[in-house]
């Protein structure tokens, strides 16, 4: 990207780490990761830090981390939540009476990734 934009652009990169289903009631205390690549003034600083206070303001847990840093951690933990609860999807398991917490737990890797 350093190399795509202009020397006057500012890179700010973000990831909230929730979705739809995960973020549906409230944000609290969800990882919003963001790393802040490049920012040309104080002027436009301000507007960075404003940035990032609007989600710490829904008390979101802001995470600063390099972009290199996520792509490292999400490519093993966001791919085994995602493929688990697609593998779990097809089997179309449903709630029952007498569901332990770990089955309820497996359901539940099902509805914050399949939408």
């Amino acid at each position: 990207m350093m190399e795509m934009l202009p020397p006057s652009a500012d890179i700010l990169c973000t990831h909230p780490m929730f979705g739809p289903e995960s973020g549906k009631h409230s944000w609290k205390d969800l990882p919003f990761v963001y790393d802040v690549v490049r920012v040309c003034n104080e002027e436009r600083q301000k507007v960075v830090d404003d940035f990032v206070l609007i989600w710490e303001l829904e008390q979101c847990s802001m995470v600063p981390m390099t972009s290199k840093e996520h792509d490292s951690f999400a490519a093993s933990t966001q791919f085994i939540t995602h493929t688990t609860g697609r593998m779990l999807a097809g089997l179309n398991l449903t709630s029952t009476p007498i569901d332990t917490k770990g089955y309820e737990s497996l359901l539940g890797v099902i509805d914050t990734t399949i939408s």
